[in-house]
Order: structure tokens, then C-alpha cells, then sequence
């Protein structure tokens, strides 16, 4: 492939002309490379001969001759047979590439106004056709084609070196383009920012992806985008995932993003806040979005942040939803939910950092709206040092992504882990009856403090008393002796209204300490049709903390 760009020569006229006093006609050569062009793009369609000889009046090439043309196919066919294919490749060798460069215009404007608009023009055809025509079109400046797209991406991870000088460079050149920047993916620094402050506040109509944050977070701080940021208007943007970013006008922006697919927010800094009704008011325009992240740093919570007193009268519809994930204050996430509609929601996974009194309406309510979340299989607790974490597992059509809700409030005090796990008992108790699998696992340090029996065995029998389609329990760590204990009370009548149908109960611990506390619900369930079957066996990770006590 010839993509040398050609000598200087002499002047296009002069040499026209004397390529021109050489041939037979000039609308020889023109038919003849209209009738290779129309082959090319198999069209029937002509290029207007009249408009390419205008054009090339501007010559001198066909002074004289333009009311002696003929674009009939028959003369074209004509011409063909006198000159023969050697003839017509040897006379359009002759044209001066400023004259091919207008025939070439002249079918692109053909093809744009007698195809469809937003079929584009296949101009790499002409590359194909030989090395001249191959050169013409990639050295020379054309509008054939739309100006190819620019990515600017310096991925942030520790495979890749950070950013430096010399890369800014690069990325400043590149952002004097904005029409034609399509991914933005580069972590920011502080002379970065301050180069390309200007650069960022225009608009930017076909950018798709948008990655960035500080740097380094522990030397400069979250990244502060200003209020104009992309000129705040991206219509074509589909991810935007932003981290330790301060954009506090992003609920805006997001407005014109109609296209907008996935939104990442990680730790947002308190400077960055905005309003759960500022972040449901600009995802109302997001009708494709199916990711949706907002991970706050502690604390999320502002004063003039409480939670709505009622709901609103419209919610948001979000109809391709179908991830949530938020990390911050529990009012913040009331009031967002209690603003969206997610039908299609599949997977929750929440995380309170902060909470003032724990009391979830709203997200009960928002799960109840969902098509797919309806009826879990498995349901896990999982109490901590730090946390309790509740899991609800659902079976869903989709065959490569599972239902769940994840529940996971920090929390450091035992008697309040067993009162939050008590009241979302009760808020999502339209959901537990269909549950079959429960598993429940305290760490063994959980009750290092006070006895593991005590004042908990009214509370669990609570909890259970919502799972009535159980069938097995599987309980291990410090939860043994609790459940253990609170399931020696259930005798006579009362075994029918705690864990009706269950038929495998599974301890992992000592078979000698549990089962004085077991045989008593053992033997009441022995006479109903569903008898209890206990299975032991050894924790060893709680066995190894003991020792070493």
C-alpha cells in the first residue's frame, strides 16, 4: 500500500492542462470513473455530470465542452468499447488528484441525499480501487467521512502507571477536540485539573464514557468538578462512574443523559452531597439506566437531610433497572427509594453506615413494587463484631444473574444487632413464608461480653415465628447455644406456630452441650407429621477461640 504523499509538482492548472491536451475528451474520463464508482457501490443512481464539469470549469479542464456531453448510458457504453478498459485506467491516471477529490464529492453528496440519512457513506470502497486513489483518500482532507472518535483513557488501576506530565500533555491536545471525544476514563491530578479546567466546561456531544477521580486521594483530596462541568449537556453519555468525586451539580447533567446506562458514584465526599430529590429528579430522564451505585463517605447524613414525612405523589420510573447498590445513611436511602419505581430490580445490596433509628418502610415498599423480588428461597443472617448482614436469595427467569437483597448495617452492640434483626423481621415479613433455608452464623467473639443464652431466646422465637415454610436450619458460631436455647421453649401447642414445616436442623457445635436444650422441641414435633431430624457436627473455628481463652 502506496501512502507516501506524492512530490510537489507543478501547478493543478498547468498540469491539467496538459494531462487534458492528451486525451481524446474529458468526458471520457468522467463517465469512466463514474461507471467504476457506481460499480463500487453496485447504484444505479448517476452522478449529476453537469455539477462534476461546473466544478471543473474552475480548470479550465472542459472550457468549451460542457453542452457537448452526454450522460446517456448508451454513450457511456460506447465510450467504454472505443477506449477499452486499459485506455479508460490509463486516462483517469491522468486526472489530477484535485480533480478525482470532485468527482469523489460529488457521488458522497449523491449517496447522502438518496439513501437514508443515517446510513453513512462507504468511502473505504475507493481505497480499494488502487494506490492513487488509496493515498488521495487518506491524505487528503475530505469531508467523506465523520471525524473519528477520540478515547481518552488511562485506566486507574495498579497495572498502570499514574499520569504524568507528559501524559497531561496528551490529554490537554486531545481535549481541544470535545466533538469528537467519546471516553473520558483518566484520574485526575491537581495540575491536570487546573490545565483542562476551561477545556472541561465545553460541551462534549458524543462522549459515552465518562471514568475519572483523584489521582491520589490521600495527597489532594476528593476531585472537585465545577458546576459547568461538560457543559452540562452530555446526550450520548451511557457510564458514568465517578470516585472521591465532588460534583454536587451531577443530578443535572444527568438529566440530558438520556442514553445513560450505568451510573457509579464511589465514596462521594460530603462536599460532593446532593439531595435524594435532586438525584430522583435527574434519573427520571435515565429511562435505560440498569446500574445504579451511590456509595457515600461517613457521614452521609447533613442536618437539613430528614427523612420525608410522606411519600410523594409521582415517583421516578426507572423500567430497566435492574441493580441498586447504596452505602450511607439510612434516611438518605429511605427517602430516594420512596421517589423511584424499579420494576425490574433484581439485585439490592445496602449498606447503612449511619443509623439514627432504624425503621425502613420505604424500602420495604419499593421491594414490594418489584415483579421479581417477590418470594426468596434462602435467606442468611450473618451477625458480626461490627455488622449483621441479612441476605434473601430469589430464584429469577434470568438464567445469569440470581435475585438477592443484602442488608448490612453497621452496628457494634449485640442487643441492638438483635433488635434491628427483630424490625426487619417485621418490615419484610410479606416475604419470609416462602423461604425454605435459613442459615444463621454468629462470629465467636460475638458474646464475649455476656452470655450467649441470655435475654435473646424471646426475640429469636420472633424472628422465626416469620418463617413458616422452613424446611431446613442451619445454624453455626456463637448463634448455636442462642437458638438452641430459645427452641427449648417451644413445647405443647406452640410448636405448631414456630417453624411448622421444618425437618432438618443442622448445629455446628458440640453435640453434649445443645442437645439437653433441643429434646424438648424434638419431642414436640414428633408426633406431627413433620418430625425434626437434628444433624451435629463440629465448629472449629469456634472450638479454636475457646482454647485459646
Amino acid at each position: 500500500m502506496n501512502l507516501h504523499r506524492p512530490r510537489h509538482r507543478s501547478s493543478p492548472n498547468g498540469r491539467a492542462q496538459r494531462a487534458f491536451r492528451r486525451l481524446l475528451s474529458p468526458r471520457v474520463i468522467i463517465t469512466k470513473v463514474n461507471a467504476i464508482i457506481r460499480r463500487l457501490f453496485h447504484k444505479t443512481e448517476r452522478a449529476p455530470m453537469h455539477d462534476i464539469l461546473e466544478t471543473l470549469e474552475e480548470w479550465d479542464l472542459v472550457a468549451g465542452e460542457t453542452e457537448h456531453v452526454q450522460t446517456s448510458h448508451h454513450e457511456e457504453t460506447r465510450e467504454e468499447r472505443v477506449q477499452g478498459e486499459g485506455g479508460g485506467l490509463a486516462l483517469i491516471e491522468s486526472l489530477p488528484s484535485e480533480v478525482l477529490i470532485e468527482i469523489f464529492d460529488c457521488h458522497r453528496l449523491l449517496a447522502k441525499t438518496s439513501g437514508p440519512s443515517w446510513i453513512p457513506w462507504e468511502w473505504h470502497r475507493l481505497a480499494h480501487v488502487c494506490s492513487r486513489w488509496r493515498s488521495i483518500i487518506f491524505e487528503k482532507t475530505l469531508d467523506f467521512w465523520p471525524a473519528l472518535p477520540i478515547a481518552i483513557r488511562y485506566p486507574r488501576s495498579s497495572r498502570f502507571r499514574h499520569v504524568t506530565s507528559q501524559d497531561e500533555d496528551n490529554i490537554i491536545a486531545a481535549l481541544k477536540h470535545p466533538d469528537r471525544i467519546c471516553e473520558l476514563n483518566v484520574p485526575m491530578t491537581k495540575s491536570l485539573l487546573r490545565k483542562s479546567a476551561l477545556l472541561l466546561q465545553a460541551s462534549f456531544p458524543t462522549l459515552e464514557c465518562l471514568r475519572t477521580g483523584s489521582q491520589d486521594t490521600d495527597a489532594t483530596g476528593p476531585l472537585i468538578l465545577p458546576v459547568g462541568f461538560l457543559g452540562g449537556s452530555t446526550p450520548r453519555l451511557r457510564d458514568v462512574h465517578l470516585t472521591n468525586t465532588a460534583f454536587s451539580a451531577l443530578p443535572l447533567l444527568i438529566q440530558s443523559a438520556r442514553a445513560l446506562v450505568s451510573l457509579q458514584l464511589d465514596n462521594i465526599p460530603n462536599s460532593g452531597y446532593f439531595s435524594p430529590e435532586a438525584l430522583a429528579a435527574g434519573l427520571s430522564a435515565t429511562p435505560r439506566l440498569k446500574l445504579l451505585k451511590v456509595y457515600f463517605q461517613a457521614p452521609s447524613f447533613r442536618p437539613e437531610q430528614r427523612r420525608t414525612s410522606s411519600p410523594p405523589k409521582t415517583r421516578s420510573s426507572l423500567p430497566a433497572l435492574t441493580e441498586i447498590h447504596f452505602r450511607g445513611n439510612s434516611d438518605y436511602f429511605e427517602d430516594l427509594v420512596s421517589r423511584i419505581d424499579a420494576p425490574a430490580v433484581e439485585q439490592v445490596d445496602v449498606n447503612f453506615i449511619e443509623l439514627n433509628t432504624f425503621d425502613t418502610p420505604q424500602l420495604a415498599q419499593f421491594i414490594n413494587r418489584t415483579k421479581t423480588l417477590k418470594s426468596p428461597h434462602h435467606t442468611s443472617i450473618r451477625l458480626s463484631d461490627d455488622d449483621i448482614t441479612i441476605i434473601h436469595d430469589f430464584r429469577i427467569p434470568s438464567p445469569s444473574v440470581s435475585g438477592t437483597i443484602q442488608l448490612k448495617v453497621s452496628c457494634d452492640d449485640v442487643d441492638r444487632q438483635m433488635s434491628i434483626l427483630v424490625h426487619v423481621g417485621r418490615q419484610f415479613s410479606r416475604l419470609l413464608p416462602s423461604v425454605e433455608t435459613v442459615n444463621a452464623d454468629g462470629s465467636p467473639s460475638l458474646f464475649s461480653l455476656r452470655d450467649q443464652r441470655e435475654t435473646d431466646s424471646a426475640k429469636w422465637l420472633e424472628i422465626l415465628r416469620h418463617f413458616r415454610g422452613v424446611r431446613k436450619l442451619e445454624v453455626s458460631g456463637a448463634l448455636v447455644p442462642n437458638i438452641a436455647s430459645a427452641l427449648e421453649q417451644v413445647t405443647g401447642n406452640m410448636a405448631r406456630g414456630i417453624l411448622p414445616f421444618l425437618r432438618d436442623l443442622h448445629l455446628h457445635g458440640s453435640e453434649s452441650s445443645m442437645s439437653p436444650s433441643i429434646e424438648p422441641f424434638v419431642a414436640a414435633r414428633q408426633p406431627s407429621s413433620h418430625p425434626v431430624s437434628v444433624h451435629y457436627s463440629r465448629d472449629d473455628s469456634f472450638d479454636n477461640l475457646s482454647d485459646n481463652d
